[in-house]
């Protein structure tokens, strides 16, 4: 037998089932889901995966439909929901982006959570924005999408050509974004923008308005619907007067109308949206901020999908078609589906808080966790793991915190060849940009912006210490992604704030080497008055040297990981910050991403940034900050 498979061998008989956590009896939630408008097989479609991930997560759904797109319908419905009292969150498609957030903030003021999918209230901007109440925007780039539409309109029309838009009504987000987007992209190649005309929502208005622009316009070549609804009077009349092919048409939405003009050539391109990722991110998030996970996107774009002759007909495609039935949710998952979790090392506080996610996900969805715990933060150690539980032949999906950025793509590689999606979870490989960086193959990377976590660790030691301040950096080793990020986003705050550092160590996860470097350095140089280390175990050696060297106070020390040892230090004074990660939520919600994707979900960010909660000493001690401190139980 080959040491390779030797150590394969070993590590599947040590392998271990993590036993599931029940849900409590009280977590069967009640999420109200409001789309736009019904009947409407955008709506329809995004209703199969709302109902698909209620099925799945075990939540429940109460369903009211707007019979117009207008927010004097719409408010009225939400305002019954929030009078019942029963209601644990809101999922809504906002009619009107001014006028439909009265309603909306009186859900949120009686403690109803708020998730918008397909438009938006305000600028769509809900971290810092006009309005920042509701927890996430679920939907397309809708600029990025009229954009596409009436590029291909430019490629198929050439420069100088003349082109009408049907759109919807002004003051709806996305549809405003499309009309912008279209007539950027026939500013940039030379298109003219005949006429702009509003249907209210209406195929038979919008049928109307283009037999008569068409007839009245007869140099018109191309034209771009906003909706379903626009493009189907807009395909209708193409249709009536004879001028398919003659004019090239682009249409928003992938109904099954919209397909047949695509088929039958009345249409050149048909953009397809994900109104089933949509809603079901939708309930997957609002459950996991009820179940207390809430590092939630505050921006998830669903992308598209793009129809032409060519592909239309292509099976694999079928399913970005939107249909005019909702579809039966498939059976839920059971314990035969198996995720493994390979953290980054156990026992670390860190891990053992995001195991804790893991598992709480995993038992929302009745799956099994198979979780491996490398003994060091060691790529050598973890490969043959994964390498093992790749072997197996019967693991669906793997959420990791791969040890070292480039030397852990191999293995994570061979896992992706071998069918088993991937998630990192704290860590990354490559730049960690999975989108269109040096490595592309994992579906998303769930973690803290870790160079503005050592921005701000330095920043608060620059506030106590001012200019010209001498600190040392506690580190781990280089070649680890988020500590990397640490120690440069500290060297960065650094720079901008006038402190000197000294001297960086790196003590390879061990408290005990990272405690002697620490007395070494403050020893040899009395002079340094701040210290940053990077992670629990640097954290825990600083502060114990600090502690047996009697500088507490003397000395300022900002620390990453919020373990209960650090905690302690924070509150006997020997170090004044503690910078809390979430590792629960990046467990929780590196789950969600594995199972969205299981159910052919397609658009889980490449990126979640989970954030921070500071500790200081006047914090530290508020009962409602105890959940971001890590157990080591």
């Amino acid at each position: 037998m080959s040491k390779k498979f030797a150590i394969i061998f070993l590590a599947l008989l040590i392998l271990s089932v993590v036993p599931m956590v029940n849900a409590q009896d009280d977590s069967n939630y009640t999420i109200a889901f409001v789309p736009g408008v019904n009947p409407d097989p955008f709506y329809i479609t995004m209703a199969s995966g709302v109902n698909q991930a209620a099925s799945d997560l075990g939540v429940t759904i109460i369903q009211q439909d707007p019979e117009r797109f207008d927010v004097t319908v719409s408010a009225p419905i939400i305002e019954a929901l929030i009078a019942r009292g029963d209601i644990d969150a809101l999922v809504t498609a906002p009619n009107d982006r001014a006028q439909s957030i009265p309603v909306l903030q009186e859900a949120y003021d009686a403690g109803i959570p708020v998730i918008t999918v397909d438009t938006f209230i305000g600028d769509g901007n809900y971290a810092d924005g006009e309005v920042t109440f509701p927890l996430s925007y679920i939907g397309s780039d809708n600029t990025q999408g009229g954009y596409i539409a009436c590029t291909a309109l430019a490629d198929a029309l050439g420069e100088g050509a003349k082109i009408y838009i049907q759109n919807v009504r002004p003051g709806i987000s996305t549809t405003d974004q499309r009309e912008d987007g279209c007539e950027a992209a026939a500013a940039d190649r030379g298109l003219e923008v005949v006429r702009i005309d509003y249907n209210d929502n209406s195929a038979d208005t919008a049928q109307q308005q283009t037999s008569a622009v068409l007839q009245a316009n007869p140099d018109i070549t191309g034209i771009f619907a906003t909706n379903t609804f626009g493009a189907l009077g807009a395909g209708s009349a193409i249709e009536n007067a004879g001028l398919a092919g003659a004019v090239q048409v682009a249409l928003f939405d992938a109904s099954e109308e919209n397909i047949g003009y695509l088929r039958d050539g009345t249409v050149s391109l048909v953009i397809a949206q994900k109104p089933s990722d949509m809603g079901y991110l939708g309930v997957a998030l609002a459950t996991a901020y009820l179940d207390g996970f809430q590092s939630l996107p505050k921006r998830v774009p669903t992308g598209y999908f793009v129809f032409t002759a060519e592909n239309v007909d292509d099976p694999a495609n079928a399913r970005f078609i939107y249909s005019s039935a909702t579809a039966e949710a498939q059976p839920r998952f059971d314990s035969s589906f198996n995720l493994a979790f390979v953290p980054g090392v156990n026992p670390d506080p860190f891990y053992i808080t995001m195991s804790r996610g893991v598992n709480a996900a995993a038992a929302r969805y009745g799956i099994t966790v198979i979780q491996q715990d490398p003994e060091r933060f060691d790529v050598t150690v973890s490969a043959p793991i994964i390498e093992a539980l790749v072997a197996r032949g019967d693991i669906n999906a793997l959420v990791t915190a791969p040890n070292d950025r480039a030397q852990s793509i191999p293995v994570l590689q061979e896992a992706f060849d071998a069918g088993i999606p991937v998630i990192t979870v704290d860590t990354f490989i490559g730049d960690g940009n999975y989108l269109d960086g040096e490595v592309t193959f994992p579906l998303s990377y769930i973690g803290s912006d870790n160079t503005q976590g050592g921005y701000i660790a330095c920043s608060a030691l620059a506030d106590a210490l001012g200019e010209g301040a001498k600190i040392y950096i506690q580190n781990v080793r280089p070649g680890i992604s988020t500590t990397d990020q640490r120690e440069d986003g500290c060297e960065q705050a650094a720079a901008d704030r006038g402190l000197e550092v000294v001297r960086i160590d790196y003590n390879d996860n061990s408290a005990d080497t990272a405690q002697q470097q620490t007395a070494a350095v403050l020893q040899a140089n009395a002079d340094i008055t701040g210290v940053f280390a990077t992670n629990t175990f640097g954290a825990l050696g600083a502060g114990a040297a600090i502690q047996n060297a009697g500088l507490a106070g003397a000395v300022q020390v900002a620390l990453f990981d919020a373990s209960e040892e650090n905690i302690g230090y924070l509150r006997d004074g020997t170090v004044s910050l503690v910078i809390a990660q979430k590792p629960a939520d990046m467990g929780y919600l590196g789950v969600i991403g594995q199972m969205a994707n299981a159910r052919g979900v397609t658009s889980m960010p490449e990126r979640v940034p989970t954030g921070y909660f500071v500790f200081t000493s006047e914090n530290v001690d508020d009962p409602a900050n105890a959940r971001f401190i890590y157990s080591g139980n």
